[in-house]
């Protein structure tokens, strides 16, 4: 009853029972039009009206618009033609709202409102020409400045129509709006939304070069390019922007951030430190640099960036995780525990324990970083998968292969497409000498990553150090190297490869280069034989001598000069 008593006089205060005049304009209506008739309601569309709207109060705002429409369009009452429209939106009724869109704008045409929800309406269908038209229609009465306008529209744009209609309405704003540059901006926000970020990108840079732009323009390029890894593109294009505005520090940092995915490491750490200089609270930055000089094995550098960041709210974890990095490279195993042990945060918790572990299996042993594993407690499948994953690396380091083997396969159960893994499993499959599972194994990775490099190797090399099949082994490194010409251990099998068919000149050139790249212990057990069978056997001796000494724990390695004499 208190309900109805209170609806009533609602109504009453709002002019819509007994003698008021229900085609009074509301406040926001401008000038009623001339056809307004004083109409009263009749009990029974009264009680309709007072119903609809306690099921509006109750949440029910469907029900309440289904009541409440049919009364508007009997008495051609402005303000009942608005209240159902807002109860249709309250509702998400897409019918309602339309419907209840045209009958407020053909009672009140000023009311831009309806005008925008006509349009959106149009797109919704499909109705590129409609929608235009209504745009036009809505703009004439809309005061909100075009620029906030085009802005706005582009987001509640892909929220109703569909990808072609919504790209192909907002080409068309930027022919009607050629000096706007916000008609490129809301065309490069749709196309995004629809995953076409290269549109996006042409369209914001085809606004940037014709027309003076605000600065969020290049922010929402340089987001782009580092999300879409358009890395080139994004210096190339933004480097003027950044000569000409060395102050525009978020700008700074994006470029920051494309330069390391370029690997100019050291101009990113010069305009990194620019950043921080002129801004010491930006801790973003200070995070960036931190972990670029880390990169760089600027390990005192870093550890100075990351102490700052132990005193800042939301970076004290991290912090505390990569201190730890630290401390273990620099074999302070008791400090590294110490900040490792103080990562509370759940994106950097697993990574510190599992780093734990392996600190744990290095001054303790096996059984006390194993222990560590066991007592950890992965949420989900992904943490359960990485867990079992560093229980087989651990098993793996003390040559424990069947163990090893036993854990990939609980993680694969869970993981199957988990390309380490699957090449960890592999590896041990070769140690335990099961090469028919090995190789059956390495041929379906071969089909399903036929464009990563490791995968291609380990057919080949498999290949190679069987010697069979050395044509198809060619095939496989050949690719290999196409994909990456720098990988050390690739150019050593393709080395190996050339040595097996005897033409060690060849062999020399990949190992020489494979050796320069990095001092590996069986790059350079490959280089000596070479060498030794070119019959520069003193070269051998001297190569010999100077790096064996480096690698005392490969006995092949250290007894090889005598074997080769001995041969």
């Amino acid at each position: 009853m208190k309900n109805i008593q209170k609806l009533l006089l609602l109504a009453l205060l709002l002019g819509l029972v007994g003698c008021s005049h229900l085609s009074k304009p509301s406040a926001l209506s401008g000038e009623k039009k001339s056809n307004y008739q004083q109409v009263k309601l009749e009990p029974a569309l009264m009680f309709e009206l007072l119903l609809g709207e306690m099921l509006a109060e109750r949440g029910d705002a469907f029900s309440a618009y289904n009541l409440l429409f049919p009364i508007a369009q009997r008495t051609q009452d402005v303000r009942l033609a608005e209240r159902s429209f807002q109860l249709a939106m309250s509702a998400g009724f897409a019918e309602g709202i339309e419907q209840s869109a045209l009958l407020w704008r053909s009672l009140d045409p000023m009311q831009a409102s309806a005008w925008r929800a006509g349009y959106l309406m149009a797109l919704r269908h499909g109705n590129l020409d409609a929608a235009l038209d209504l745009w036009q229609s809505y703009r004439k009465v809309s005061d909100v400045d075009l620029e906030d306008e085009l802005k706005n529209a582009s987001a509640q744009v892909v929220q109703t129509a569909d990808q072609e209609t919504a790209i192909a309405f907002f080409k068309a704003l930027m022919q009607l709006y050629p000096n706007e540059w916000s008609a490129g901006f809301g065309l490069a926000y749709v196309a995004n939304h629809h995953q076409q970020p290269l549109l996006a990108v042409e369209t914001l840079e085809q606004v940037a070069e014709r027309l003076e732009v605000p600065l969020e323009v290049y922010f929402a390029l340089a987001n782009l390019y580092v999300e879409q890894d358009l890395t080139s593109r994004g210096l190339a294009f933004l480097a003027d922007f950044i000569r000409e505005n060395p102050e525009q520090w978020m700008m700074q940092e994006r470029y920051a951030r494309l330069e390391v995915k370029a690997e100019a490491y050291q101009s990113a750490k010069l305009r990194y430190q620019k950043i921080v200089e002129s801004n010491p609270r930006a801790f973003t930055s200070l995070l960036s640099l931190a972990l670029l000089q880390l990169e760089l094995n600027e390990y005192q550098a870093a550890e100075k960036g990351f102490n700052t960041l132990l005193n800042v709210d939301g970076y004290r974890d991290v912090s505390y995780y990569y201190l730890g990095v630290i401390s273990q490279n620099n074999q302070e195993f008791k400090q590294a525990l110490h900040y490792l042990k103080q990562v509370a945060q759940p994106n950097y918790y697993l990574d510190a324990n599992l780093l734990i572990a392996q600190i744990l299996v290095k001054i303790e042993g096996l059984q006390q970083g194993l222990d560590h594993l066991q007592a950890l407690k992965p949420l989900t499948r992904e943490e359960q998968v990485r867990v079992l994953r560093a229980q087989g690396i651990f098993y793996s380091q003390f040559s424990l292969w069947q163990s090893a083997l036993d854990y990939y396969q609980q993680a694969l159960a869970l993981a199957p497409d988990e390309l380490s893994i699957n090449f960890s499993m592999a590896m041990v499959l070769y140690e335990l000498k099961k090469f028919d599972e090995y190789e059956r194994l390495v041929k379906e990775l071969v089909q399903r990553y036929p464009n990563e490099p490791d995968v291609l190797n380990a057919m080949g090399y498999f290949y190679v150090e069987r010697n069979i099949r050395l044509d198809e082994a060619e095939e496989l490194l050949d690719r290999a190297l196409a994909i990456d010409p720098n990988r050390y251990h690739i150019l050593d099998s393709r080395g190996w490869l050339a040595y097996q068919r005897g033409d060690y000149d060849q062999a020399e050139h990949y190992l020489q280069r494979a050796w320069s790249l990095q001092k590996d212990d069986e790059v350079l057990i490959h280089l000596v034989k070479t060498k030794w069978a070119q019959g520069k056997q003193e070269k051998a001796k001297t190569l010999w001598n100077k790096y064996a000494p480096l690698f005392p724990d490969n006995n092949v390695l250290q007894r090889l000069i005598n074997d080769l004499v001995n041969n």
